[in-house]
């Protein structure tokens, strides 16, 4: 599976996920794969993380933006 694949697997299950615990555990994930792209989609992957962290889970429709950003990353 590419890096891309995982990433998009990390975003989808951000999207699903219930609990913050769930949401921080993707996000760690994908601040890893970060060090696997150039250096401007590291830093915006990086970015978005960091939003997601600062949010709090109730606000559901933030997340799952926060998760199509990144997404849209690799289009």
């Amino acid at each position: 599976m590419s890096v891309y694949d995982q990433i998009s697997s990390c975003c989808s299950r951000i999207e699903k996920a219930d609990t913050k615990e769930d949401v921080l555990r993707e996000v760690d994930k994908l601040d890893n794969y970060a060090s696997y792209l150039n250096a401007e989609k590291a830093k915006r992957l990086h970015i978005y993380c960091d939003n997601i962290r600062k949010l709090n889970v109730d606000v559901k429709n933030e997340t799952v933006n926060q998760a199509g950003f990144i997404r849209n990353l690799f289009i």
